[in-house]
């Protein structure tokens, strides 16, 4: 089965079906040594597809890794990101740079260090 496609345009996005998707929003600043740290509440039946992502870290470096939450411990959806000190770091993907599992939330858990300031574009797919 080939890709799924989509067509970006002023806050919506297009698959090649058809579906017109809202391009959402959503912000958090997680703590070093952080578990699951909550980035977007689950939706029921949906994925959370990340198509732009900021990061940034604050005096230490640090790592974060993005989870799929579900009730319990979140599993690992994406490599481990290496943030320098200070750094701002942004992706982005028309694509997706990796979605939950259907009806799991987004959360991240980072590496000792500073607290990283997170926020993505997404898509409910």
């Amino acid at each position: 089965m080939a890709a799924e496609k989509f067509f970006r345009a002023s806050g919506e996005v297009w698959s090649a079906a058809g579906a017109i998707l809202t391009v959402k929003r959503a912000f958090a600043n997680i703590a070093a040594a952080t578990t699951d740290g909550a980035i977007v509440a689950a939706v029921a039946s949906k994925k959370i597809r990340v198509l732009y992502l900021r990061e940034q870290c604050g005096a230490v470096a640090t790592t974060i890794v993005y989870n799929s939450k579900p009730a319990g411990a979140g599993t690992a959806i994406s490599s481990t990101h290496l943030n320098q000190a200070n750094e701002k770091t942004i992706e982005e993907s028309d694509h997706g740079l990796f979605e939950t599992v259907s009806g799991e939330g987004l959360s991240a858990t980072t590496g000792a260090g500073a607290t990283t300031s997170v926020d993505v574009l997404y898509i409910e797919t």
